[in-house]
Order: C-alpha cells, then structure tokens, then sequence
C-alpha cells in the first residue's frame, strides 16, 4: 500500500476518494473540492480554478493507469487546500510537463508538482497541487 497523503499539517481535514480510472468519475471528484473550495470561503473564480485543476490533474493521469484505480486526496486548512491525484503506471516517465494541460494546470493552482516514483512493482505516478485563497496569503 503506498501512501498518497499530502502533507496537510496539525489539524488538517482530510478526503481521500479511491475509484476506478475512468472519466466519468472526474465530475465527481471536481464536486469535491468545489465544495471544499466554497466552504473555506474561496471565492467563485477559485472555486472554478480549483474544479478546472482537479480535472487536468486527472486527464493526464488516466491513461497511464496500468492498476484500473485512481486515487486522489483533499486535504485543507486555513485557507489552504491541497489535493494529490495518483495512480499506478507501467512507465517511469512523467507526461510533458510543457504541453498545454501542464501549462493550464500551473496557470489553475498556486503551485503543482509531478512526480513518479518506484511502487509496487510499477510506477507512482502522482500531481500534487496547491491553491491557497486570496485572504489567506500574506
């Protein structure tokens, strides 16, 4: 089992969703962290970055899903909210990060970072992202 927790500190709240990497699941998981979004009092336009990230995260990971299995966590405090989509590879090759999805997805978030790492018997592939509301950066 590989742990997919983002680093959300002392007293963070905590989602993690594990489904099947298929499409029509992106909606669901955009759902999510609107609702996060709206509830730590982000505004609309963040809302919206946020729910456009999440699915860019997960378009480009689907199709290197070797296992079927998609997992992605929320986790938020003060403001801040983190979210890590993974899956399970054959590859050890990250996407390009300067196609248009990568350029889209770092234009959406705060910051975002890919990285694949060696994980039972495949390859970690995992995006990690940041969006941090306007009231809550200094």
């Amino acid at each position: 089992m590989v742990d997919n927790t983002p680093p959300g500190g002392e007293g963070a709240q905590l989602i993690e969703v594990r489904t099947a990497a298929v499409p029509h699941v992106v909606p669901t998981l955009r759902t999510i962290v609107a609702d996060i979004a709206m509830r730590q009092d982000f505004d609309l336009d963040a809302v919206e970055d946020l729910r456009m990230a999440v699915d860019e995260a997960c378009s480009m990971l689907l199709p290197s899903a070797a296992d079927g299995h998609l997992t992605c966590v929320f986790s938020w405090k003060d403001g801040r909210i983190e979210v890590t989509v993974s899956v399970l590879s054959d590859s050890p090759e990250p996407d390009d990060e300067t196609g248009l999805s990568w350029q889209l997805l770092t234009a959406l978030a705060t910051s975002a970072r890919r990285s694949v790492t060696p994980a039972d018997g495949g390859y970690l592939s995992r995006v990690e992202l940041i969006r941090e509301s306007e009231a809550a950066r200094p």
